[in-house]
């Protein structure tokens, strides 16, 4: 039962071993020599979980009140340090930068917060609470670090970490997406509205700062 492989995600931390979750551990399959290595949570069953192979590290939760996410390099398996945050109850995604130490996590009711993390420093750079939400995937953009894409079921979402200093604010900025029909609706025009050239009646277009609201 240990061996069992369950439908969460896994990665490759190295160019030869895939990692993956499965109860209470997590495994390390080198695809060359087929052995199998086992990193227990001391804590009880595995949560979120993710790898990076730039830095060979990897990262989980644990499932219990209050969990933390504990950071471990690979492959001596040793603990790097443990990231502390406010979530009562459970994380649900993880997700490493590929440059940078960075690490963004997500935990689920009752907070629904999106953090982002410097994980060699232990400091929370930055975090934003969406009531309700429920994603599906979690990932940083390969070239950059200070996005990050947020997929739910019916939206995505790309998260722009703007930074001043010392200081790190998340801004949203949702993405269009086709409806039922696979159509997309025209781009909204901030500086002139849409034309109304079939109908001169109404004039000339003007900008909508010019707009004074009169019909």
């Amino acid at each position: 039962w240990v061996q069992g492989f369950s439908n969460k995600n896994f990665g490759f931390i190295n160019n030869q071993t895939v990692c993956y979750p499965c109860g209470n551990y997590i495994l390390f399959l080198d695809i060359e020599t087929k052995t199998t290595t086992v990193l227990q949570c001391q804590t009880g069953q595995v949560g979120a979980f993710a790898a990076n192979g730039n830095s060979q590290v990897l990262a989980f939760s644990d499932r219990k009140l209050n969990p933390i996410i504990q950071i471990y390099t690979f492959p001596e398996l040793s603990k790097l340090t443990e990231l502390k945050g406010n979530a009562q109850l459970d994380y649900t995604l993880l997700a490493f930068s590929f440059t940078g130490p960075y690490l963004a996590s997500y935990s689920s009711v009752p907070e629904f917060v999106l953090s982002v993390w410097n994980w060699q420093e232990n400091i929370l750079l930055c975090s934003e609470s969406q009531p309700g939400v429920t994603p599906t995937s979690l990932s940083f953009n390969p070239m950059n670090w200070q996005q990050l894409c947020f997929v739910t079921e019916s939206s995505i979402t790309i998260w722009h970490i703007e930074r001043n200093n010392d200081e790190h604010h998340l801004k949203q900025n949702p993405v269009k997406l086709p409806d039922g029909q696979g159509s997309v609706s025209p781009h909204e025009d901030l500086f002139f509205p849409v034309s109304r050239s079939e109908d001169p009646y109404h004039g000339p277009d003007l900008p909508v700062s010019a707009i004074a609201g009169l019909v």
